[in-house]
Order: structure tokens, then sequence, then C-alpha cells
């Protein structure tokens, strides 16, 4: 049985039909991840390990499981070092793999982090990280002059 892997707490992510973006908000870097790879980071967020996302691609995709499991460990060694997920000790949850899609099982290509650090600097300013019980943006203080 695999172990579980979980999302880092510091990201944030939400997936779009075939895609997914997620950014590490301590990092300031954002990702996209489609296809193959938004099927392995549906997988991590149900709680799911390598062989559930090996089933979800074998299931959607053309490719046979061993290939599947190869590619979506190496994607998790990647997941791990972009600092995005974690493994973990607990063993994975049963994740049912998706339906096929209608008219059977699409082409593969193993799944891919695309990674931009383009918003970078200005995640980092940004001052939604530092808000005390005042809120943002602060009330102008003055004498009303």
């Amino acid at each position: 049985m695999s172990q579980q892997i979980r999302i880092e707490p510091a990201v944030n992510h939400e997936r779009l039909d075939d895609e997914v973006i997620a950014i590490n908000v301590e990092s300031g870097v954002y990702f996209a991840m489609d296809d193959a790879a938004a099927e392995c980071w549906t997988v991590a967020v149900a709680g799911g390990g390598v062989d559930q996302m090996a089933d979800a691609l074998h299931a959607r995709y053309d490719v046979d499981v061993e290939r599947a499991r190869a590619d979506a460990t190496a994607f998790v060694a990647t997941l791990v070092e972009q600092r995005l997920a974690r493994t973990s000790d607990v063993p994975a949850t049963a994740v049912a793999p998706p339906d096929a899609p209608p008219g059977g099982r699409g082409p593969y290509a193993p799944p891919v982090l695309q990674g931009f650090d383009d918003l970078e600097a200005l995640l980092l300013i940004d001052p939604i990280h530092e808000v005390d019980d005042a809120g943002w943006p602060l009330p102008v203080q003055g004498d009303g002059a």
C-alpha cells in the first residue's frame, strides 16, 4: 500500500476542468498542472498515494499501470522538491479512480509540474500576508480636516 500524499498547508489550489493552479504562499511561486498532473493532484488532495494516482491515470489515459506508477512516483518527488506536498507514514486513503472519458481513454503524456516565479516579488509583499486585527487596508488616520 502506498503512502498518503499531503498537500502542504502553505499551498492554495483550485481545479478548473482539466487544470490545477496551485500557489505556495510562502515562496510566492505558482504552478500549473494540466491533464495527467491535474489527475495526480486531485488524488493527492483526496489523501491518496502513488498507487491511487496510477489507477486514476490508467482509467483516464492510454497508459499501463506500471508506467503510470513510475510517472506518478516521479511527479510526487517533484511536488515534494517544490514544497507543494509531502509524503506521510499514514497509508493512502482509498480513492475511486475517475470514470473513463466518453469515447474511451485519451492519449497519455506523463504528469508535468509547470512552475512560474514571475509574480514572486508581488506575492511576497502582498499586505494580506501581514494583516493584524485592524485589517487591510488601514483606515486613514487624521484630524478630519
